[in-house]
């Protein structure tokens, strides 16, 4: 996939902000990005998390200056991370803290690489309007997998919500 040329297309169809376009091309930490726009911590809300098959399933609501801006549902297939003590913190950070992705990685100083597999615009529910904390239908979309040591460590879909949140 060429992200430029995938974001360049879905712009034809779905007139973007460039902070949008960021967000959806973006192969660095969504929780640094939104952290400089919006001028503040990122934090996590957890609306639902289990474990099954040694795969964590999480699905949150990413806030900063408690804005709902992002809503995140990530997949992380434990058996993937090869280093038990590092599974184990892993593990940990997902289960006990409301810690986003980017900080977990970062704290952990793990070196990563984000392979874009999808990105388009999400038709918005009732439910994730709610969660969002907003009246558009639409807005964009994107799915990622956050590749460390040759491996999927976690892939990650996340619907953004800044419009109309941005100074």
């Amino acid at each position: 996939m060429i992200v430029y040329k995938e974001i360049a297309e879905l712009n034809k169809r779905f007139p973007l902000l460039n902070e949008e376009k960021i967000l959806l091309g973006t192969d660095g930490s969504v929780t640094n990005i939104l952290e400089i726009l919006f001028e503040g911590d990122c934090k996590v809300e957890t609306i639902n998390q289990k474990i099954v098959d040694n795969t964590n399933y999480r699905e949150v609501i990413l806030k900063v200056n408690n804005i709902p801006l992002v809503y995140a549902i990530s997949k992380t297939p434990f058996k993937n991370i090869e280093e038990e003590n590092l599974r184990e913190e892993i593990k940990r950070d997902l289960l006990s803290a409301d810690i986003p992705i980017g900080k977990i990685i970062r704290k952990h100083n793990l070196e990563t690489r984000r392979e874009i597999k999808f990105i388009g615009i999400e038709k918005v529910d009732e439910r994730l309007k709610t969660l969002l904390k907003t009246n558009y239908a639409q807005l964009p979309k994107r799915t990622y997998n956050i590749i460390y040591k040759n491996k999927i460590l976690m892939e990650i879909t996340e619907v953004f919500c800044i419009r109309g949140k941005l100074k």
